[in-house]
């Protein structure tokens, strides 16, 4: 919901606070190694290794807001993907006629014509088919466990109270990361970076 959130609004700031939770999360986790040094690389770009200028566009220019207003914001590569589905559509509609030059000038013109499209159904009212399967609002549901875990306390310590398969349970996936281990991984990886080996 968090990761959510900041894509709608667009915030920069809570991207990168978003990235260093999630550094731990992947760092904490044996499937996700791999994405816990993109989301150091990730973080050391923004904060040390390239310009304000740079830092900027990396922090601030990670979203675009197509129609404008609060809230109304999408990731970038999210943008990208709508762009390509478009150029695709239109090159099959070009039928026999796909020459390098026509597929080149429908993909320069993808992002205009998604707009286009989009402005004309905005005015004509006509609501596009979703592809997405629709969702019931959980907000119901989550005021009703809200309520439910209020009366139970269930996160209150009772002695000698526990299943018998979360006994071992921990309270948050971070909580079993080594830290002297963590800042060993994080000197190796800087002198790495340091040395032009961003992996």
């Amino acid at each position: 919901m968090q990761l959510i959130d900041t894509s709608k609004e667009g915030d920069g700031e809570r991207s990168i606070i978003n990235k260093k939770r999630l550094l731990m999360y992947f760092k904490s986790s044996t499937s996700f190694q791999n994405y816990s040094i993109e989301m150091f690389t990730s973080i050391a770009q923004v904060k040390a290794l390239v310009s304000k200028e740079m830092a900027h566009r990396l922090t601030w220019g990670r979203f675009v807001n197509w129609h404008g207003g609060a809230g109304k914001n999408i990731a970038c590569d999210m943008a990208q993907e709508i762009c390509n589905r478009t150029s695709k559509d239109i090159v099959r509609g070009m039928g026999a006629n796909k020459t390098r030059k026509a597929r080149m000038r429908a993909s320069k013109a993808s992002a205009g014509v998604h707009q286009i499209v989009q402005q004309i159904c905005d005015t004509t009212k006509i609501k596009q088919r979703s592809q997405a399967h629709t969702h019931k609002n959980k907000e119901d549901d989550e005021t009703l466990m809200l309520q439910d875990l209020q009366k139970l306390k269930p996160f209150e310590l009772n002695p000698g109270r526990f299943h018998l398969h979360f006994q071992y349970m921990q309270v948050s996936p971070s909580s079993t990361v080594d830290m002297a281990k963590l800042f060993g991984w994080l000197q190796k990886h800087k002198k790495q970076i340091a040395r032009g080996q961003f992996s």
